[in-house]
């Protein structure tokens, strides 16, 4: 079992990280607007740099492309490419655990941080189905507080409610003895922190809505958030190996990941003692390409949702504008007019998965490390997709 870090160097340490981890975000919202670009450059089938290549040459590519960038005794990868509900890549490379060099496989479960907030809105979406809350329902229904006064459920999940966020708080008056929990993250809302903006007046990605999102689902279904999840969302869609991981209550994670950064000398550290590792709804989630197949493809057939629900998963519900800078959200989603995308990173973790909607392709990459928007393995991965699909006139 991982545990929370107790002695003074080690909470140097973990400042040190998060900081690094915070600035790493930003850099994250400036990848994210070149990223836009690349997807209307993979929309164009007359791309300059696609390469003539058929499935065995793609397979080839992708293995040279990974092995090139991820050492063998170093924090790895894997990486999905499925295709008309075909999986034409899934494999991994490095290690899940770097100390004694277990390898990464399809079936390593991976924490993908911030691509779980598409899990927490089918939460919510499948509440919905069943009747039990609805998108326009005041938070208040659930959370009778004030600071929830005028917010929506949608809100909370298209990044408009106002929420401030509670990373400050947390690192700065937080006994890290102590493992933060969904509970405390409200119990700091009822100090009535000043909002970010009125509900619906405004744009900002936040984490600590997602928190209430989760508290939502378990106000609203009378379980536990992550065994609602694993109930009526990760198996039914065939995610078996699929969980929401908090480390206050931590249970046992099939052939897991752990998540390491390198330090100043080039030493792999583990981050998974980190204290704020107990929240769940912004992140949490641990998940296979295995499982991840299969969920997309359940998707895909439109049978999870009913019609009017799952017509909502990948509609603009927000606008971000922001210096001409103009991006839309969906339920967990960032949305273009091509396709559904979301990044995620955490300390020792980083994910990218995107699913086309004027093609039936989907990409994964989960990655046990905080190098993968900086190693340039999305857009290169990307590119030798289309590649493929260019060349077999898909």
């Amino acid at each position: 079992m991982v545990k929370p870090y107790k002695n003074h160097t080690q909470a140097a340490r973990q400042d040190f990280y998060f900081r690094a981890f915070l600035q790493k975000t930003y850099l994250l919202k400036k990848y994210i607007l070149l990223f836009i670009s690349f997807i209307s450059f993979l929309s164009c089938k007359n791309s300059e740099k696609a390469t003539n290549i058929e499935l065995t040459e793609f397979r080839t590519a992708i293995d040279s492309l990974y092995h090139a960038k991820i050492p063998s005794d170093g924090p790895g990868a894997a990486v999905l490419v499925s295709y008309q509900g075909n999986m034409l890549i899934g494999k991994g490379f490095g290690a899940r655990n770097v100390e004694i060099n277990e390898p990464v496989t399809p079936s390593t479960n991976f924490r993908i941080a911030s691509v779980s907030k598409q899990f927490t809105a089918l939460c919510i979406l499948k509440l919905m189905d069943e009747g039990k809350l609805s998108l326009q329902d005041s938070v208040q229904k659930f959370l009778p507080y004030a600071i929830f006064k005028n917010m929506t459920i949608e809100q909370l999940i298209n990044h408009t409610s106002g929420l401030p966020s509670f990373d400050d708080y947390f690192l700065n008056h937080w006994d890290r003895n102590q493992i933060v929990e969904n509970k405390d993250v409200l119990n700091w809302l009822l100090t009535n922190p000043k909002l970010d903006f009125k509900p619906g007046e405004g744009w900002e990605y936040s984490n600590t809505a997602y928190l209430m999102l989760a508290i939502i689902v378990e106000e609203a279904s009378g379980m536990e958030f992550s065994a609602y999840a694993k109930k009526y969302v990760f198996q039914p869609l065939g995610m078996d190996s699929t969980n929401y991981y908090s480390l206050a209550d931590p249970i046992y994670i099939p052939e897991r990941a752990f998540c390491y950064e390198q330090d100043s000398t080039g030493k792999y550290e583990k981050m998974d003692g980190f204290f704020m590792n107990g929240i769940l709804g912004d992140g949490a989630v641990y998940t296979s390409i295995n499982d991840y197949y299969q969920y997309d493809v359940a998707l895909r057939k439109k049978k999870f949702l009913s019609e009017t629900t799952q017509e909502l998963l990948y509609k603009p519900s927000s606008i971000q504008n922001k210096n001409g800078d103009v991006r839309n959200y969906a339920m967990g989603w960032r949305v273009t007019d091509t396709a559904a995308y979301h990044t995620g990173g955490w300390l020792g973790a980083n994910a990218f998965v995107i699913r086309y909607s004027n093609k039936p392709l989907t990409v994964g990459i989960f990655m046990n490390t905080n190098t993968l928007f900086t190693s340039g393995l999305v857009d290169e991965t990307l590119r030798l997709t289309q590649a493929y699909l260019i060349e077999n006139n898909q």
